[in-house]
């Protein structure tokens, strides 16, 4: 984790880890603790580099899957601006990015859901 993370608690350090390929050291436990801390602040999406996503079941509704977050990653994806703020991981974006992949290349692509 980084040192931006200095005055924050363990589970805040946690709950803002975005990719679970940027611990270190890492541990089954460290990647538990870490999905769980996120889910308890219903952040139930997390990734494992570029191309993995976890997504815990909240067996509820979460506002982060409403269709104006929808919205919000597909306009993202389109601006070509330099200086954008990275969104957090969501199913949207790597559906996102599939899709206009996609689109650009002609190649197909896949999600697997598991």
């Amino acid at each position: 984790m980084n040192r931006q993370s200095s005055g924050m608690t363990a589970h805040q350090r946690l709950e803002a880890v975005n990719d679970l390929s940027g611990l270190s050291p890492i541990s089954d436990d460290l990647i538990v603790s870490c999905l769980r801390e996120r889910f308890m602040s219903e952040t139930i999406y997390t990734n494992i580099g570029s191309n993995a996503l976890v997504a815990v079941n909240p067996h509820k509704y979460v506002s982060s899957n409403a269709d104006s977050v929808l919205q919000k990653y597909a306009a993202h994806y389109r601006d070509i601006s330099e200086n954008k703020e990275s969104l957090p991981p969501h199913i949207f974006h790597l559906a996102n990015n599939a899709y206009y992949h996609m689109k650009r290349t002609a190649q197909d692509q896949s999600i697997l859901i598991r």
